[in-house]
Formats: C-alpha cells, sequence, structure tokens
C-alpha cells in the first residue's frame, strides 16, 4: 500500500485534561503514556507526521449535536464539580467542560486537515462516541464525532459519511443519533450487548424506516481472537465495498484488546493495523484520503501504546 500522504497528529498537553481521576479508567495516563512512546520512537521526527495543536471547539460548534440545555448543564457543572453527568460513571470535575470542548475542538481541527490537505488524521482523545444530544454516557461528554459528521456536512458540503468502530464498547451514541439517516453508514465491531455495555449494537438493528441496511452491527462474542474478527470482516466486505462515502472515521478504540480491565475480547494490535489499513484503502479509493482516526477507549496502557502504534505504522505504510 503505497502512499505519500501526510499524517496529521493531535499532540498537545490539553488533550491530558480530559481526565477524571486516578481511579477512574479514564485518566490522563493513557494519552500521556502514548504521547510519551511517540516522542521516544522518534515518530513526531518523521518528516511525513505534522502535530496539531489542539484547540477548544466553540458553542455554535458543540450545538451542530448537542441540545443548548446539555451544553448549559455541562458548563454548571464544570464548576460545581459535584454531580455525575449520567446515571453511572461520568462525574463531573472541574473544568470537565473546558476539557471537552479541547477534546471536540481538536477533532475538528484534524477533520479540517483532512479534507483539505488529502492526508489522513489521528485524534487519539477523539472517538467519544456514547454521548447523546442531550446528556452524558459512558465516560463520554460531548460527542466528538457526532460534531465532525455535522460540521463535515454544514461546513465542508459533505454528505456520505462511512464511520466504522472497532471499540469493544458499541458506539450507541453515534448509530442512535444517526440511525434513520441513510447517507450515515455505520460499521460496528463491539462485544455483544449481553455481556457489556451499553447493552446495544445487535446484528437485527440495521436501520431505521428511511435508512435500513445502512447500519451494520457485528457483536462479537467474549474472547474473541483476531482470527474470528477476521473472518466477520470478511462478511463486511460487501457492506464496505458498497458504501461510497465522501468521509471515513475509524474508531479505533484499544479495549477490544486482550487484556483490557473492563471488557472481554481478546483481539491483537494486528486487528488495529488491518482495520485501519482497510478503512485507508476505502478512503484512497472512494474519497479523496479523506480519513478521520479516533483514539476511542482501552483502559490499558501497554494495549493503548500498541494499539495506537499500529494505527500510526498503518497509516505511515509505504
Amino acid at each position: 500500500m503505497a502512499s505519500e500522504h501526510e499524517v496529521f497528529l493531535a499532540y498537545g498537553k490539553e488533550l491530558l485534561r480530559y481526565d477524571f481521576g486516578p481511579d477512574h479508567p479514564m485518566n490522563k495516563k493513557r494519552i500521556a503514556t502514548f504521547f510519551r512512546l511517540c516522542r521516544e520512537s522518534g515518530i513526531l521526527k518523521d518528516p511525513r507526521v505534522s502535530a496539531v495543536t489542539p484547540r477548544m471547539a466553540t458553542e455554535d460548534e458543540l450545538l451542530l449535536f448537542h441540545t443548548s440545555e446539555y451544553i448549559e448543564l455541562v458548563r454548571q457543572s464544570s464548576e460545581n464539580a459535584d454531580m455525575l453527568l449520567d446515571d453511572e460513571d461520568t462525574p463531573a470535575f472541574k473544568g470537565v467542560y473546558e476539557a471537552s470542548k479541547y477534546v471536540v475542538g481538536t477533532t475538528l481541527e484534524c477533520l479540517e486537515r483532512t479534507i483539505k490537505g488529502r492526508g489522513y488524521a489521528f485524534n487519539p482523545m477523539g472517538g467519544l462516541h456514547h454521548a447523546r444530544r442531550d446528556h452524558a454516557a459512558g465516560f463520554c461528554v460531548f460527542n466528538d464525532i457526532g460534531v465532525a459528521i455535522e460540521t463535515a456536512r454544514r461546513k465542508w458540503g459533505l454528505k456520505r459519511v462511512l464511520y466504522i468502530d472497532i471499540d469493544a464498547h458499541h458506539g450507541d451514541g453515534v448509530m442512535y443519533a444517526y440511525y434513520d439517516d441513510p447517507e450515515v453508514l455505520v460499521l460496528d465491531f463491539h462485544e455483544s450487548g449481553k455481556h457489556l455495555y451499553p447493552g446495544t449494537g445487535f446484528e437485527h438493528e440495521t436501520g431505521g424506516p428511511n435508512a435500513g441496511g445502512s447500519k451494520n452491527n457485528v457483536p462479537l462474542p467474549p474472547g474473541a481472537d483476531d482470527n474470528y474478527f477476521r473472518s466477520k470482516l470478511e462478511t463486511a466486505s460487501d457492506f464496505l465495498r458498497d458504501s461510497h462515502p465522501e468521509l471515513v472515521i475509524l474508531q479505533a478504540g484499544a479495549d477490544c484488546l486482550k487484556g483490557d480491565p473492563i471488557a472481554d475480547l481478546s483481539l491483537s494490535s494486528k486487528t488495529h493495523e488491518l482495520m485501519t489499513q482497510t478503512a485507508r484503502r476505502i478512503a484512497d479509493q472512494q474519497c479523496s484520503s479523506r480519513l478521520l482516526v479516533l483514539g476511542g477507549g482501552g483502559y490499558d496502557l501497554k494495549n493503548i501504546s500498541e494499539a495506537w502504534m499500529s494505527v500510526l505504522h498503518a497509516l505511515l505504510a509505504r
């Protein structure tokens, strides 16, 4: 797979602000460890890699996907830091509003790079796929993916988006927001909702009345390995071939790797390499190499580093 495309990598201490505390799975060590590996590996010195400086999203950008009432709730909770933002495990913390805006704004910076620059872009802190339009969920405050899809459509005039998700947890915040939209195609591999949060994403969920067949859920049994994943990817080959997107978004969650503390799959970083290669090929062939990769979940530091370095190496492969 030959390519001289640039790789735009979001990199900056601002992304470490999305941190629910040292005892919470979603803490700053995840991104800090990956950034350290990027420095030590020398990948940041590769002439094909360009660092993307994080920025905050504006409120108008957030409003493309989220309700004004919910945005105001997050703003207020960011000052008080004395409440849960959902019913389970997404607590407010001082500065959560600003930290979440950095995630979204940085994803939008990466989106702009891949649309304008004929290169691939990667925000490792992005991919907060559980957040709904009007509430937080599953460690996700604002849904940067939804904002990116809306921005691609309203600002850049793109209509058809292919969203691929390999996070162990089903990307419910994306799929249900666009369930009846035939122009947002979703291919979501995840541990079966019979066993894992959020309990959704079953094979019969293929789209609403106006979008039948536009959603392809692939629930995986606990312990599923690379070979099992590859066989399921092969069954989705027609769906991908016929997708004809104008933008490809890959959520490359690392919690699908063996040993993650809150999931039960047994994949390796080879799956991240394979899926990045697949997404890149579709983007190269069908939409002028517009590929946005987002880090998603993953709560074992070694797994995160291996998975996301595999993503970078696949993007840089000649």
